[in-house]
């Protein structure tokens, strides 16, 4: 593009299905005197999350300039769940030689098909391998034995595995809905991890990285290549970069675009969210910017529902297993399911709210719970937590209880608790006699061994029948982020309305689509982090190729 070309208009294609509606909006008019600066790079990086600053470190190693972009004052970086599949810290744990083939399957089922298998093949070749390389920012880091391990003294962060060693009663094989062991958590974050790439990054000396200039549109004539970018300066004005063989698209999802989540994901529009990145205004940055920018050049939205990441972890007896009564006091689904699918049920009624309860044998049956997020399967002694045998913080989002996580979660009145059923349902305030029918013929399939009603398998029919009783109330989970994003490809290629990739345009993270639909699956818990690295690293490479 000449430098002196104004930027009215000029990239705006015509043919999107969603034109003229109010959330999609139209590309800024640029005047060629509002444009402060321009800068060129081989590569231009739209959002430093995890995603981008693995597409820009990836460039550089291939010898490549980057100009990294960022909406917020700092990179943005939150949590620690990886699904590490065959890394090398898999071999501490005996955790390698994992199926993958099997796994992959088994998430194209749980998302209904609507997602690419071949995107999510690529990512279980390449997922252990990109983790490896993720953790070379962040040299000597621990790898502790176990889940409940006792991390190192004055340790920033460390790795753990989630669920090590699993259930005695736990075999995959047997379970509805599957749940692949081979996630490590970097604790407390990853974030000292994630800037430790991103100063690798910057020590090739090939990576600018600049901040609170946020990417407004991309610039592209007609249906040749993606050539650049444009993005609104703190201080007034527009930097116009411009890449001289790809531009990576990683600014994230829309959650916080309540326009766009009414169009695409409306039953979670009143949802609960947490989000933790913010521009210099105290705005939520993941409002859908690079999907905007996207179908304004001819990008593809893609088509399948898109998935909310919104998973419920109950209380502190987890939200799998133990019975579940709505507030006319019936039951309504088998409890049998992990976080993400009972936080939909949760989400399906029309109150949104209903109550676990739990009785006092809860310690046995917790052993025999399904271990995933929002499970609760391993019942520890107050005393392992106090002699320093167990990592003295493990709380139910470990999957670990005691008796002392219980008694403080009922002192601080987050769990009900009384000396007999009837008593415990006059403090949830749910119809009396309805529930303790409920919980009568409840409690009576237990002990036959059954479940008429909703199927719930035998190991998990966990009976409500002795004192002290326990109820939580449930409402719907936060939401974290929803998976939804423009038609790509196992190379991290972007995609036009007529199937064919636009050159010059590379999407990864949560503006990258066919990676998640229908609902997020829990079948490898931290799945999210780990293709959002894997393919960071792939468009970074690909971009550098000019692929």
């Amino acid at each position: 593009m000449r430098k002196g070309a104004s930027l009215r208009g000029n990239t705006m294609k015509n043919h999107s299905i969603y034109e003229g509606e109010a959330w999609l909006g139209c590309p800024p008019e640029i005047e060629e005197s509002e444009i402060r600066q321009t800068l060129e790079a081989d590569v231009v990086v739209a959002g430093a999350g995890l995603a981008g600053v693995a597409a820009a470190r990836a460039a550089a190693e291939m010898g490549c300039t980057v100009i990294l972009l960022e909406k917020c004052p700092a990179p943005q970086a939150r949590s620690g769940d990886f699904a590490v599949m065959d890394s090398k810290v898999a071999d501490t744990w005996g955790r390698r030689g994992v199926d993958k083939v099997q796994i992959v399957d088994d998430l194209m089922r749980d998302m209904g098909y609507k997602v690419s298998q071949n995107i999510l093949r690529r990512w279980a070749q390449e997922a252990g391998e990109a983790f490896d390389w993720y953790l070379e920012g962040y040299p000597g880091i621990p790898v502790l034995p176990s889940t409940a391990a006792v991390p190192p003294e004055g340790a920033r962060c460390w790795l753990q595995p989630r669920r090590c060693p699993q259930p005695v009663s736990f075999d995959n094989a047997g379970e509805r809905f599957k749940c692949h062991q081979t996630t490590v958590w970097v604790r407390p974050s990853h974030v000292p991890v994630f800037r430790g790439n991103l100063r690798l990054a910057m020590e090739t000396g090939r990576v600018q990285c600049l901040c609170e200039t946020p990417v407004v549109r991309l610039i592209r004539q007609g249906d040749g290549p993606v050539q650049g970018a444009v993005a609104r300066l703190a201080g007034g004005g527009y930097l116009r970069v411009q890449a001289r063989k790809g531009v990576v698209l990683s600014t994230g999802d829309y959650m916080s675009n309540h326009e766009m989540l009414v169009r695409f994901c409306p039953g979670m529009a009143q949802t609960p969210q947490l989000w933790q990145g913010f521009d210099r205004d105290r705005r939520p940055c993941n409002t859908g910017d690079g999907h905007r920018m996207g179908l304004w050049i001819g990008a593809k939205l893609q088509d399948a529902p898109h998935a909310p990441c919104a998973h419920h972890m109950g209380g502190v007896f987890g939200c799998s297993g133990f019975v579940l009564l709505n507030t006319r006091g019936l039951r309504f689904v088998n409890e049998d399911a992990p976080g993400q699918q009972i936080g939909s049920q949760i989400e399906n009624l029309p109150d949104k709210t209903a109550w676990q309860f739990v009785g006092g044998d809860w310690a046995r049956q917790v052993k025999d719970v399904y271990p995933s997020h929002g499970s609760v399967c391993y019942a520890v002694t107050d005393e392992e937590l106090q002699d320093g045998t167990l990592f003295s913080k493990l709380a139910s989002i470990d999957n670990y209880i005691s008796p002392a996580l219980v008694e403080k979660a009922v002192q601080a009145k987050t769990v009900l608790r009384a000396d007999t059923l009837e008593e415990l349902v006059e403090q949830t305030g749910l119809p009396r006699e309805q529930a303790l029918a409920s919980l009568a013929r409840y409690n009576a399939q237990c002990h036959a061994g059954r479940d008429l009603d909703y199927g719930k398998r035998p190991l998990r029919l966990f009976a409500v029948d002795k004192p002290p009783y326990y109820a939580t109330k449930f409402t719907p989970a936060v939401m974290i982020a929803v998976m939804g994003g423009l038609e790509s490809d196992e190379e991290a290629r972007c995609y036009d309305e007529s199937g064919r990739p636009i050159p010059g345009l590379y999407v990864a993270g949560n503006v990258q689509g066919n990676r998640f639909a229908v609902d997020y699956p829990l079948t490898v818990p931290g799945l999210s982090h780990s293709i959002a690295l894997t393919f960071g690293r792939i468009a970074g490479r690909n971009a550098a190729r000019g692929l």
